[in-house]
């Protein structure tokens, strides 16, 4: 028996990065389901891999916000044809709850909301 082949064509999947320099939280999200977050090694291609390995052929969106490490990040995923966008942190819609919960799986589930949700420019 043949497995059926994993395809995404025409689906769009985010994904919120909460960026360190040692490690990168990631949470993913589609238009209709949470898939969860991971934590993974400050690397733009490892990610484009889990993303093509998981999800392939869907449409990538990526977004993570301004501060220390600057628009490397956004640079190296765009040069791999996933589109990424490096927000204000100010502009993220945040709960009351999510503010009094500050973590990372918090603030990587946050930026994938609001970018699937088109909140974020």
């Amino acid at each position: 028996m043949q497995v059926p082949k994993l395809d995404f064509s025409g689906y769009n999947i985010y994904a919120g990065i909460d960026v360190y320099k040692k490690s990168w939280s990631v949470h993913i999200v589609s238009d209709m389901v949470e898939h969860g977050a991971f934590t993974q090694p400050p690397e733009p291609l490892l990610l484009v891999q889990y993303l093509k390995k998981n999800f392939p052929a869907a449409t990538y969106h990526c977004a993570y916000e301004a501060g220390f490490c600057g628009f490397w990040i956004h640079d190296e995923l765009r040069k791999a044809g996933i589109e990424c966008i490096v927000v204000n942190a100010a502009d993220i819609p945040t709960t009351a709850k999510e503010k009094s919960q500050k973590r990372d799986k918090v603030d990587c589930k946050k930026i994938a909301r609001a970018l699937r949700n088109q909140q974020l420019r």
